[in-house]
């Protein structure tokens, strides 16, 4: 009560008058006691602590202003002043150039921009914060020609951990497998360590992809361009820099026109149906491909040309006045495959479709663009952006919950969402004060970010008794973030008639935003274009891991059950076994509150007490409760994280747990799927991938006695020794492991295969 009541001061302060003050501190303490919504860790450890220099934002975005020395030190710094404030941050690496480049110094070439990831990462883990590091996203362009090596930084030893390993080699003490272990230990300890690394993926990437996928590789296909403006090449300019401007086709301008098995047979059709001749040596040679990738033919339509290449060709592309043009023409398949086998084996780098949080990001219609993303990635930001989080409990908002007669309680999540708009925005007031760079302070001021978001979405589903991957779950999230996104903005609007709109809203500007056209009701429009708005950008779903274990959740009678479903997520597992503090070695079961809750209120805690599966559990609870984090396919996860992405002007960070012995091949479609389905992002999590702290499994599973085998693999002349979890490609292009390859055939038994 002391925290919330200190935070509801602190925050309503900004109120203008007295009386308002007075009005809105109790209006913010009634809905944090009574857990209606939350706002973010910042701003539960800032608020009212005027002693120490605190942010009340949770994180930002630096940009490194040009490829030089002075600039890439100069982020360092700002990076170290925002921890010092109790920010994360995010950094852009993509406007540095490529590793070979020529540089004006004694060095002759550049190291690259993947050589100063160490420099952030370093600088993260020196600069504490109560006790913990600050958070860290390194990015960079798929196009940028550093990208196998940024692919690679997490997985491939660097000199010191080579090194390292060496030393335990020479000293005689270590087998092959202890050596391969202790590799991969150094290498997950040492290299980027106190960073999480993610890929901005564009459109023109992922149909590239797909277009392989389709055809195989090295077919000829046509495209019929409609925008004839011509893109040879695309140098850095003052204020021009290249997390924004590497050149990065618009998919929707091609027409695909094409596909030819053979250079003869492409040859005569272009004479026969144009009169032009392309010379086989001209098409295959990346300086005379525009920065696209694509060699252009005139056609006789003045507003169309011919786009051609081979099937996934993509083009990596750097160019500056002191570099010149750095060009390197790749298969995409290639760079997807080395970001698979990445992700499958450490977790990382992440991926951000950028096209689509581009083109869906308000800011950018007002003179703001992003340019990365905070380190969760829910919210895309621009230079000396803040994300300013809070989430509504849904929980909390279901009359007569576990009853047949249980409903949504929309009138008070009107107003619960209107409280907390004001409440955020209340908040970006004082940022404008408490930020501790004057770029931040001033971002906060311009654009007046929120991140309005949602928690306990699964144990609203669980009162409904609703299936939360069901059709009528689905359709319930549908209408619960419409709701709230249409709320969230008309409160914003009404704000800015109360106070006034965002110094940079312009409403003709605003509207050319696909969002706004899209997500909001005309209702809303209009209110809009009448007042304007407060807030430039404004809904965003977080992972909430903290605030969703310590707000209230379900009550049941005078009772209260602390936690709920984290942002989006549906309920991890039912219930999990804790082992008493007392030396007898006694366990004892967890039940996720909401299931605490609907136990007690039917009188079943007697039932439970002995089950030791949550199939047991079927005879008890409803059939709802049982769609859980593992029983839901991630392509059914994919489904309703769009859906919910429809009414998310900013991004939604959700992971996608998966086994261990998932097979590589799993999650290149999970990634494609996403993209397919218009996410912004997702984040997936195969079990293994980080070495773990602690193992209490006594017997290894089927996949774990498999892994640290070797084969011998012969493709061709050439012979490979691959692990047996080690990605391979086949022939069809299809992602694998040894482990896979030989379930497949049926061979289980691994001493049934000759190892190296």
């Amino acid at each position: 009560e002391d925290v919330f009541c200190r935070i509801a001061s602190f925050v309503a302060s900004q109120e203008t008058t007295k009386i308002k003050q007075k009005k809105w501190a109790e209006a913010f303490y009634k809905d944090l006691y009574e857990g209606y919504w939350m706002p973010g860790g910042r701003v539960l450890a800032g608020a009212g602590d005027l002693y120490r220099l605190k942010t009340l934002a949770n994180c930002f975005v630096t940009r490194i202003e040009d490829d030089d020395i002075e600039s890439i030190y100069k982020a360092a710094a700002e990076c170290a002043r925002t921890y010092s404030y109790g920010g994360g941050i995010g950094v852009d690496i993509t406007p540095l150039r490529p590793r070979g480049s020529v540089v004006h110094n004694a060095a002759d070439t550049s190291t690259g921009a993947v050589s100063f990831m160490e420099l952030y990462s370093m600088t993260t883990g020196l600069i504490g914060q109560s006790g913990r590091r600050g958070a860290l996203m390194l990015t960079i362009d798929i196009k940028h020609p550093d990208i196998f090596h940024f692919l690679s930084v997490k997985k491939s030893p660097n000199w010191v951990s080579q090194q390292i390993v060496e030393q335990c080699r020479w000293s005689g003490k270590f087998d092959e497998y202890q050596l391969d272990l202790i590799k991969k230990q150094v290498v997950e300890n040492t290299q980027i360590r106190f960073a999480n690394i993610s890929v901005k993926v564009t459109d023109e990437f992922m149909k590239a992809v797909k277009e392989e996928k389709l055809y195989g590789r090295d077919r000829i296909i046509i495209y019929r361009k409609k925008n004839k403006q011509r893109l040879m090449r695309a140098y850095q300019k003052d204020g021009y820099f290249y997390s924004l401007g590497i050149p990065n086709k618009d998919i929707r301008d091609y027409e695909e026109l094409k596909v030819f098995d053979s250079y003869a047979l492409f040859s005569q059709w272009m004479e026969d149906q144009f009169g032009k001749t392309v010379s086989q040596v001209d098409l295959k040679d990346a300086m005379k491909r525009d920065v696209y990738g694509d060699y252009l033919v005139d056609t006789e339509d003045e507003n169309e040309e011919l786009a051609i290449h081979f099937t996934g060709d993509f083009l990596l592309y750097f160019g500056s006045d002191e570099t010149n043009e750095v060009r390197e023409l790749v298969k995409a398949r290639d760079v997807w495959d080395t970001f698979i086998e990445s992700n499958y084996r450490t977790a990382e780098p992440g991926l951000m479709f950028w096209t689509k949080m581009s083109r869906y990001s308000p800011s950018n219609y007002v003179g703001r663009p992003i340019i990365c993303t905070n380190p969760c990635a829910e919210v895309p930001l621009e230079d000396g952006g803040a994300c300013n989080l809070g989430s509504v409990n849904l929980a909390r908002f279901v009359k007569n919950g576990f009853m047949d007669s249980a409903s949504v309680d929309w009138e008070n999540l009107e107003k619960a969402v209107y409280n907390l708009v004001r409440f955020l925005d209340n908040v970006v007031s004082w940022n404008q004060v408490l930020n501790p760079l004057e770029k931040q302070r001033d971002a906060a001021g311009e654009t007046r970010r929120l991140g309005v978001g949602i928690m306990g979405i699964a144990d609203m589903l669980y009162q409904l008794k609703i299936p939360y991957d069901s059709p009528e779950g689905v359709a319930l999230m549908d209408k619960v973030m419409q709701f709230i996104n249409s709320q969230a903005y008309l409160a914003s609007s009404r704000l800015a008639r109360e106070k006034a709109p965002s110094d940079i809203f312009e409403y003709e500007d605003y509207a050319n935003g696909p969002f706004f056209q899209e997500a909001l009701p005309d209702e809303v429009k209009e209110h809009i274009r009448h007042h304007g708005l407060r807030n430039i950008a404004i809904t965003s779903i977080a992972p909430t891991g903290t605030i969703s274990n310590i707000i209230r959740g379900v009550s049941v009678g005078r009772k209260n059950y602390i936690g709920v479903s984290g942002g989006v997520e549906p309920v991890f597992a039912l219930f999990y076994t804790r082992r008493a503090e007392s030396f007898d070695n006694q366990f004892f079961k967890v039940f996720h509150a909401s299931v605490q809750a609907y136990i007690d209120m039917f009188e079943l805690t007697d039932k439970v007490a002995k089950v030791e599966t949550e199939e047991e559990l079927r005879k008890f609870l409803p059939d709802s409760f049982f769609r859980t984090a593992h029983h839901i396919s991630p392509e059914r996860r994919i489904e309703i994280q769009s859906v919910c992405q429809k009414y998310v002007d900013h991004s939604i960070s959700s992971t996608i747990n998966l086994p261990e012995d998932i097979e590589p091949e799993v999650i290149s479609n999970i990634y494609l799927k996403a993209w397919e389905k218009g996410l912004k992002g997702v984040t997936v999590y195969r079990d293994g991938s980080r070495f773990p702290i602690l193992t209490a499994d006594s017997k290894p599973s089927e996949f774990q006695a498999f892994k640290d085998k070797k084969f011998e693999v012969e493709a061709g002349r050439e012979k490979r020794v691959f692990f047996g979890d080690e990605v391979m490609r086949m022939p069809d292009g299809t992602l694998t492991t040894p482990f896979h390859y030989f379930r497949a055939l049926g061979i289980k038994n691994n001493q049934d295969i000759e190892v190296v």
